[in-house]
């Protein structure tokens, strides 16, 4: 070992001594369960005794699963739909928030909207069945105009919907909040420079601050896009007999294939088709949006 290698390790020895926990975490809890998942994609389904390796058998099966594509399907119109709806609620929230005057009032609205991210899946979709039951608010609301009961969790129309919905409603605050905090870097001489000119307040957003939100955009983009197959929580605690089949994601199909029908072989396979398709999705929005030129 160079003599300059050695000056640099005992220099940083305490560096490279706190990061040893990080980098034995990511290699038991991440590392490990990803490559061995991998190879029991190429294994046939056994739960007990050595699982001879099968080829592509499994990833030939789950191609051509109906279940499977039914999921690809749902996973990509929830996902599409979470990320434009995401992206622009959360936009527009933080540009009205920014024209509340009164500082106690944007605090409230932005601690208000941002509560629902504090809470876990199971209690969103929990607060969401006690809104949308057949003696919920929603329905209570409706009979105030003579409207019969609709039993929005059960009705095929409403599936979809209802989960964006819900989405939105625990995520929109959060991204909000990344809006917020970037629009409060702004160099407040842009502002001042703008009302000389005697530019409108509209004309100030529109080209001042939309613009200056670029690389922030473009970061909220990369992050949603990493969860368009990925999602489970939400549809876990939300699905039921009627709305399955329009609900149904690949990460439920994976969770039910390899948990509850034991098929480890086949849910790993499907856990790497997932991976693959996010690896693809966030490179195709990495390129759109030229993410890494800056």
């Amino acid at each position: 070992m160079n003599k300059p290698l050695q000056r640099r390790l005992k220099k940083f020895r305490v560096f490279y001594l706190m990061f040893l926990p990080v980098a034995a975490y990511f290699l038991i809890f991440t590392y490990y369960p990803f490559f061995r998942g991998l190879v029991m994609s190429f294994q046939e389904n056994r739960l007990l005794g050595a699982r001879p390796f099968n080829g592509l058998e499994n990833y030939r099966f789950v191609i051509m699963e109906p279940n499977f594509l039914a999921s690809v399907k749902n996973s990509i119109i929830i996902g599409v739909w979470d990320m434009g709806l995401y992206f622009a609620f959360a936009l527009l929230l933080a540009l009205i928030l920014n024209e509340v005057a009164r500082r106690t009032i944007k605090q409230s609205i932005q601690t208000i909207a941002y509560l629902p991210y504090l809470f876990s899946w199971a209690v969103i979709g929990g607060v969401w069945a006690l809104i949308f039951d057949l003696q919920g608010l929603a329905n209570k609301a409706l009979s105030l105009f003579g409207v019969e009961p609709i039993f929005f969790l059960a009705a095929p129309s409403l599936a979809r919907p209802l989960i964006i919905a819900m989405g939105v409603w625990r995520s929109m605050g959060y991204f909000a909040l990344l809006f917020t905090v970037a629009i409060m870097a702004i160099d407040e001489q842009l502002f001042e420079a703008a009302r000389i000119d005697g530019a409108s307040r509209f004309n100030q957003i529109t080209r001042i601050i939309i613009p200056s939100l670029g690389p922030t955009m473009k970061t909220i983009i990369v992050l949603l896009s990493i969860g368009v197959l990925t999602h489970f929580d939400e549809i876990y605690v939300m699905v039921n007999p009627a709305n399955r089949r329009l609900i149904s994601t690949l990460m439920l199909y994976i969770y039910e294939t390899g948990i509850l029908n034991f098929k480890t072989g086949t849910a790993s396979a499907g856990a790497t088709l997932v991976m693959i398709g996010t690896v693809a999705i966030t490179a195709l929005m990495r390129t759109l949006t030229s993410y890494d030129e800056g």
